[in-house]
């Protein structure tokens, strides 16, 4: 009796464990009109650059840029978000550039070697590289990054300054 509790039990687990959900698909959003769209309308903008197999992106889009609050301070910061797959064959404008690349390209330009790694344009200097986070950041962090943006903040002080002093520039 005891071998075959313990045999339906590793059933069980191999059973469910081959038959969860597939996750959600990646790279769905095409980042180039995006991208375009803010810089055609002068938007601030944030590019991520994500791989596929990358735990941390995905628990950035689950935990961070999913949140509504977040959500809001884009919208309140006036700030588009392009996610580029760092292998991905997709052309997408180089915000600083001007020139379609396809996404691979792009994630040499801006030496991106961990991910996510999130770079910021200055949509006032012609979408000039204000800077990149690489990693992860808590919700909280990416608040205060929005905020950072759309105060122009970038423009006087470092963004490590500015949360050391409880977001003011």
């Amino acid at each position: 009796m005891k071998k075959f509790l313990v045999g339906l039990l590793i059933f069980g687990l191999f059973w469910f464990g081959c038959n969860k959900q597939p996750s959600e698909p990646k790279f769905t959003v095409d980042p180039n009109p995006v991208i375009k769209q803010a810089v055609d309308n002068k938007k601030n903008l944030i590019v991520i650059f994500e791989s596929e197999t990358c735990q941390y992106c995905d628990k950035l889009n689950r935990e961070v840029l999913k949140d509504m609050e977040v959500k809001q301070n884009l919208v309140k910061n006036n700030i588009e978000i392009a996610i580029v797959d760092v292998n991905g064959s997709r052309k997408v404008l180089d915000p600083e550039g001007k020139k379609e690349v396809d996404e691979k390209t792009l994630a040499g330009i801006y030496r991106v070697t961990g991910y996510p790694t999130i770079a910021v344009f200055n949509p006032d200097k012609n979408y000039e590289l204000i800077g990149v986070i690489p990693g992860y950041i808590p919700k909280d962090y990416f608040i205060k990054l929005g905020d950072y943006i759309g105060s122009k903040c970038y423009e006087k002080t470092e963004f490590q300054k500015y949360i050391e002093n409880g977001g003011k520039c």
